[in-house]
């Protein structure tokens, strides 16, 4: 039976686009394992994609291809959420018709059923959900024999193992643990659209990808490159900086960003109502707080209710002009917007008729909380992030901050990507330290995605801006991690002493009298193929390499500089290299590479081997910071 041809035709029914990527999806990614699985090892791999670009659809048509290539045991894992569970179960039973798909309770179905079918089980990243299918499986025997395909969604969210620097293992990375050990080999597969975690794990972890494919998002998918371009995009919308501590420290106050938002949302419900579309969502991300979501909630049911009475006594005079205001803010985007007159009608009798709710989605919430249909105003913290799609949704208030945010947690927080958002309605409220900071997350993104598409992945560095960490410190390894500061000289401790008469050849034309040399990038990748350390201990040349030229490629306010010093007569270990005025020229070039190098004597007196050599010095940009492992 070909399962993927019969999931194609699925999918094909809601988009040959779609149909189309899948299908290169599966087969690059099939070949991808090919290469490397011998059916006696385990084996991790990485897919890549961007936050709500359509990354189950892609793994499923990964999972199809591996069932026509004789695979026949599968795991699906989901967050630890029984909301999210069930739908992917769901999915995956009307997606595979060709299988056998399980859902964390079907333990007895999948002990009594005769499986002639490809099996997938769907379970939850819970400790007793795990433990308990580990002994089913195990008392099954089904694994005997046949390798185990576990594919991992939301790989970086709580599969890791938390506990690294205690040398412990945590509860749920120990089961996913055992899980693989069920068979004598299996493919570990880690989905996710913020990798930062796993690309940081130790070469030891055994979560370390070994390879990656990234899957570019569909056309018509709307992401950072349209919401956080620079210059400020049409869509985002500044406020003040603290609206936060504002509708905190009084009463019933609704700060100005929230209002305008507030009647932005409006305005698209009342258009989609009389376009007679039934669905649209308003998300405020005020705090990880639970009595700050209840705050905002509140607030903003108190003036819905003063907007009600504003729209319906003959009173409007106060609200009809800031609605007609934010109206024409969105008719420069959306030219056919409805008519205000109309609009204006349709808000009213959205809100006579209590057809808008405003609901808290926290820890404290039900369940049962839909946000699938209706108009919703959806407050909430850190349950609006990772792997929670919410349809229809045009308009976002975000003011929550952190002393020291986290790239990985604040990029799922961008729940506004998606496809089906109409981009001339499409407005996000947040202020300008904000946009900011998720502008610096986005290039940082495009330089991963490019070094994951050209770089091999022991090579891949992350870039993110001083203050800004990665992921949580609690999965990485202290002993692996490996920190890169912009603004800090780093040079080599153990030089390599070959080097002499080839890095002459190279700089001949740069005269050394000269303060420093505006330079190509390649100049410098050339160069440091040819200076650093004798084993790469405490100076990689491929890293330096790598690093510029990312930056070249992707960071279009970066320059370099080279500074040539010859017949300098300093000795081994000294612990240090740079004069007072080479230090201050450097320290003076903020936003540049500086390759500084130093022709040494290389004096035996001096713990030389006698003959001269290049000793480098380099500093990357003020405020970058570069993580990458090193091998331990």
């Amino acid at each position: 039976m070909n399962h993927l041809q019969t999931y194609l035709s699925i999918i094909g029914l809601q988009s040959s686009s779609l149909r189309d990527t899948v299908e290169e999806t599966s087969r690059s990614v099939y070949q991808l394992i090919e290469d490397r699985f011998d059916y006696r090892s385990h084996i991790t791999g990485l897919l890549l994609g961007n936050v709500q670009s359509g990354k189950t659809g892609q793994l499923l048509g990964v999972v199809t291809n591996l069932a026509d290539r004789g695979f026949e045991l599968f795991v699906l894992l989901t967050t630890d959420n029984i909301y999210l569970q069930k739908q992917t179960k769901e999915r995956t039973e009307a997606s595979l018709p060709t299988f056998n798909v399980y859902g964390e309770d079907d333990d007895v179905p999948f002990l009594s059923d005769r499986l002639v079918k490809p099996l997938i089980v769907v379970l939850k990243k819970n400790s007793s959900v795990l433990k308990r299918w580990r002994n089913t499986f195990a008392s099954s025997g089904y694994c005997s024999g046949r390798p185990i395909v576990i594919i991992d969604d939301e790989a970086d969210a709580a599969s890791l193992n938390t506990l690294v620097n205690k040398d412990k293992v945590s509860t749920i990375n120990k089961h996913l643990g055992a899980l693989k050990e069920l068979s004598a080999s299996s493919l570990y597969l880690e989905v996710t659209a913020t990798p930062q975690a796993i690309l940081l794990q130790s070469n030891i972890s055994g979560w370390k990808p070994a390879f990656i494919y990234y899957f570019k998002p569909g056309s018509e998918y709307i992401g950072g490159d349209f919401i956080y371009a620079q210059p400020k995009p049409y869509c985002i919308q500044f406020t003040d900086e603290d609206e936060l501590g504002a509708i905190k420290n009084e009463e019933g106050y609704i700060p100005e960003g929230l209002k305008v938002a507030l009647f932005s949302y409006l305005i698209v419900c009342a258009h989609y109502h009389i376009k007679g579309v039934n669905t649209c969502n308003f998300l405020v991300h005020p705090s990880v707080k639970i009595n700050d979501h209840l705050t905002f909630s509140n607030v903003l049911g108190e003036h819905l209710n003063e907007f009600l009475l504003a729209v319906t006594d003959d009173t409007e005079s106060f609200i009809r002009p800031q609605l007609e205001a934010v109206w024409n803010d969105l008719r420069t985007t959306k030219p056919d917007i409805e008519s205000f007159e109309d609009v204006f009608e349709a808000v009213a009798y959205l809100l006579e008729n209590e057809l808008i709710t405003v609901m808290t989605m926290n820890s404290t919430s039900a369940i049962s909380i839909n946000y699938q249909v209706g108009y919703n105003i959806i407050v909430g913290g850190n349950s609006l992030g990772r792997g929670v799609t919410f349809p229809k949704l045009q308009t976002v208030y975000y003011c929550r901050k952190a002393k020291t945010p986290q790239a990985d947690t604040f990029w799922q927080h961008a729940r506004m990507f998606g496809y089906d958002r109409d981009r001339g309605l499409l407005r996000i409220f947040l202020p300008p330290s904000l946009y900011n900071l998720f502008s610096e997350l986005n290039i940082s993104n495009k330089l991963l995605i490019n070094q994951i598409t050209h770089a091999d992945v022991k090579d891949i560095q992350l870039f993110y801006p001083k203050g800004v960490q990665p992921t949580r410190k609690n999965v990485l390894d202290n002993k692996a991690l490996n920190l890169i500061m912009g603004g800090v000289n780093f040079f080599s401790s153990y030089p390599r002493q070959d080097n002499g008469s080839i890095v002459d050849n190279l700089v001949d034309d740069y005269d050394e009298k000269e303060h420093y040399h505006v330079v190509n990038s390649s100049v410098l990748a050339e160069l440091l193929k040819y200076v650093g350390d004798e084993a790469n201990e405490d100076w990689d040349n491929q890293k330096y390499i790598n690093t510029v030229s990312t930056l070249a490629t992707k960071r279009p306010t970066t320059r370099f500089a080279l500074i040539v010093r010859k017949g300098r007569d300093i000795g081994k270990g000294t612990g240090t290299l740079l004069s007072p005025t080479d230090r201050r020229i450097g320290d003076g070039l903020k936003n540049w590479v500086v390759l500084t190098l130093y022709k040494v004597n290389g004096s035996t007196d001096k713990g030389w081997l006698g003959a001269p050599f290049y000793i480098p010095n380099i500093r990357l940009p003020d405020g970058v910071c570069i993580y990458d492992t090193i091998d331990i």
